[in-house]
């Protein structure tokens, strides 16, 4: 992963990240705690099942 999209999915909003590059997300993923690992799963699940609330 580049310093770029690390930098890019850092920044990022958390209903966004399901929308970046998967491969650069996964990496970025790696170095972060399980909890956003969490949070990333359970939102894509959503999006993918149709149930995502507009909460955001």
């Amino acid at each position: 992963m580049s310093e770029h999209d690390y930098t890019q999915i850092s920044q990022a909003r958390l209903q966004d990240i399901p929308y970046l590059p998967a491969e650069a997300v996964i990496a970025w993923l790696s170095t972060q705690r399980d909890y956003m690992g969490e949070a990333v799963a359970k939102l894509c699940y959503q999006l993918i099942s149709g149930c995502a609330h507009e909460r955001y």
